[in-house]
């Protein structure tokens, strides 16, 4: 039986958190095929985990269809009345990076959210990083940072050890990009027991979570603030987690201060079609968009589930060398490799910087290579990098790249 739209986010995301726990084990970027293994073992979450562990190596199309694959084809959240699509459509569709930079203007807070499994979302978040700190923002607190990596504001890149999605690359280009930027990154997270009433853990962790941003104002009154968090943390009303508010909620109350609070999860593609929302299909824009009504108000309500000030549309994905369009953003270019490849196939290729800890640093970026003939590019920026590919039976192979 399908699991009520409100507790089925509420169970990924203490999936999330029970996949946060290991994070520290999970060290090696794995192949595709043992991912595809393991999300056929029948464990609970295992899906979730392979579409996480699918993002981490650049295989976005395929982390979408593992995650969708536990929902089955019922998804009675998604459809829109024909009023409401009538009303949806009326509405204006504008360019959501001005929009969103347009209102950060006159706001304190900002609240946006991801789907931990979609790099897509991570991308849009880091166009808006360099307009935000010219705008006087200059905290970035982040779920998904492990508060014990007491060293990232003092290296300015993310290590394996500094959380579980972060070792995403487009999670690890946000990060690094913040703090080329100038921003100081919090991690405001709080830890899940796992025992007890499920309820009051829901509850203790989202009013810690607001606590730990509250402090932030607490120390610097004036500050501007950019929270990231995950899914429906973002909503500020009264259920946003399950039956429980979220932290948006109850950051709000604690400060007074009312956030602009912005969704990118529900307008955005999934897997298949049949798991995307109805209102997804009406849009016709061909960039990121939100959606304003004839008084200028932002459109928030793609999904019921939540209560969020603007729901953010982002296009079908199309593909440039074999990766998603938006993986080549400002200076990073297709880079093709022109080294031959000793280690047999398939085989993973990691691009790290060589200013940072080979031995610690999330690469740069990471592609799958299926055989000679894939030629899938890697995104880099002007720079130097150490490749390392990575073959069956532990075959590895360095070389040096300048772009």
């Amino acid at each position: 039986m399908l699991k009520p739209p409100g507790l089925l986010l509420l169970t990924l995301s203490l999936l999330a958190l029970a996949g946060c726990s290991q994070a520290q084990e999970t060290k090696e970027y794995k192949p595709s095929a043992v991912i595809q293994q393991e999300a056929r073992s029948g464990k609970p979450g295992a899906n979730q985990f392979a579409a996480w562990d699918l993002s981490y190596i650049g295989e976005y199309q395929a982390a979408l269809e593992a995650w969708e694959a536990p929902y089955g084809a019922a998804r009675p959240v998604r459809y829109a009345s024909a009023p409401d699509s009538a009303a949806f459509v009326a509405l204006q569709p504008v360019a959501a990076r001005d929009y969103i930079l347009r209102r950060a203007r006159t706001e304190q807070l900002v609240i946006l959210n991801e789907a931990h499994h979609n790099p897509r979302h991570r991308a849009f978040a880091a166009e808006l990083l360099p307009e935000l700190a010219r705008l006087g923002y200059r905290y970035f607190a982040v779920e998904a940072l492990n508060e014990q990596d007491t060293l990232l504001n003092q290296r300015g890149y993310p290590t394996r050890a500094t959380g579980y999605y972060t070792k995403e690359p487009q999670f690890a280009h946000l990060l690094r990009t913040a703090a080329r930027s100038g921003f100081k990154l919090v991690a405001y997270d709080h830890g899940f027991s796992h025992e007890g009433d499920l309820n009051a853990q829901v509850q203790t962790r989202e009013m810690a979570e607001a606590r730990n941003i509250q402090r932030i104002l607490q120390a610097d009154p004036k500050a501007k603030i950019l929270v990231y968090c995950g899914f429906a943390h973002a909503s500020e009303g009264l259920m946003g987690m399950g039956t429980q508010p979220a932290m948006a909620h109850y950051l709000q109350a604690y400060t007074g201060i009312n956030p602009l609070t912005i969704d990118q999860t529900t307008l955005t593609e999934a897997g298949t079609p049949g798991g995307e929302y109805a209102r997804y299909h009406l849009v016709k824009a061909a960039q990121s968009a939100v959606f304003l009504d004839a008084q200028g108000q932002p459109f928030g309500g793609a999904d019921s589930n939540k209560s969020v000030d603007v729901s953010v549309y982002h296009p079908r994905t199309t593909y440039q060398s074999g990766r998603p369009n938006w993986t080549f953003t400002n200076d990073r270019q297709p880079v093709l490799l022109k080294e031959p490849l000793t280690v047999g196939y398939p085989c993973l290729v990691l691009a790290y910087d060589t200013r940072e800890d080979l031995a610690t640093a999330v690469p740069v970026d990471v592609v799958e290579l299926q055989g000679p003939a894939d030629r899938k590019a890697l995104a880099l920026g002007k720079g130097r990098y150490t490749l390392v590919a990575k073959g069956p039976a532990g075959r590895t192979q360095t070389w040096s790249l300048q772009r």
